[in-house]
């Protein structure tokens, strides 16, 4: 098992140390036993009002370097001048980078999603939710794990205005395109979802969340207290993976000089397994 993401009071190198260990130990097991298991994050990075995000960011780096998701999908990215916090991180990390916008490149604010992953990317993709908004963009990777072609979908279906009718359109667009590009091979989806769990389900037919307990709020850090819907997740095919387990993606609290705060909330990472494909019968 996965541990928790860095939460409480233990001091940080400890955590780190334990992260690291436990995650090599999974991947040794996983080798042993033949499996291929994927792990998937899908967070919101600390905003960067105020400077939280360079106050933050080495926290989040230690984190992610514990833990070596094979993909990150990054929500709600600003890139400003050409400054982008995700692809910093993937650049530190040694893990390609995807920004996905559907801001043109001489916007000096451009809004949108960025994929990183240290599996080797075959095939990427970006297309356009309707009605458009700002972060109306979905991006798809192709990534090869270990023998087997997986793809990555990256959305966040959050749409302005928020209403059923404009949800269920940007989801159909959604699974319209996967239908479009998958090409069979086993998909997932990492986002950021307004609707709630049975209508999440039901717009994506062959697709369950990871979360365990869709009722768990996981709320990303610049909108904690006012997340609606089911919030960040990874949609995964049941006939292609099985899901064991999620876990949330923390940081320890900020130092408030005595005052008390709670964890810095991110997101969550998903562990999957990659179901073996059904052998072919004889003739």
């Amino acid at each position: 098992m996965i541990p928790p993401a860095v939460t409480g009071r233990c001091p940080g190198w400890l955590l780190l140390l334990l992260l690291a260990t436990t995650v090599a130990q999974a991947h040794a097991r996983q080798d042993e036993a033949g499996e291929q298991l994927l792990t998937v994050a899908t967070l919101e990075l600390p905003t960067l009002d105020e400077g939280q995000w360079e106050q933050r960011r080495d926290q989040v780096l230690q984190m992610l370097e514990a833990l070596q998701p094979d993909v990150i999908a990054v929500q709600r990215v600003l890139q400003a001048q050409g400054r982008n916090p995700a692809c910093w991180l993937a650049t530190r990390l040694r893990y390609s980078c995807d920004f996905v916008t559907a801001d043109p490149p001489s916007q000096p604010l451009r809004r949108g999603s960025a994929m990183l992953t240290r599996l080797p990317v075959s095939e990427d993709g970006v297309t356009l939710l309707h009605p458009p908004g700002q972060y109306s963009a979905a991006g798809m990777l192709r990534v090869k794990l270990k023998e087997e072609l997986v793809n990555i979908y990256v959305a966040r279906l959050r749409p302005d205005p928020d209403e059923p009718q404009v949800r269920r359109h940007q989801a159909s667009d959604l699974m319209t395109w996967i239908g479009a590009t998958a090409e069979g091979l086993p998909s997932l989806i990492a986002g950021d979802f307004s609707a709630d769990t049975a209508e999440l389900v039901s717009s994506a037919p062959g697709f369950q969340p990871a979360r365990r307990n869709p009722g768990e709020r996981v709320d990303p850090p610049s909108v904690a207290g006012s997340a609606r819907g089911h919030g960040l997740d990874v949609l995964f095919q049941v006939k292609h993976f099985d899901g064991l387990g999620q876990q949330a993606l923390k940081l320890p609290p900020p130092d408030t000089g005595g005052t008390e705060a709670g964890p810095l909330r991110l997101g969550v990472m998903a562990t999957l397994r990659l179901q073996s494909p059904a052998p072919v019968s004889a003739p």
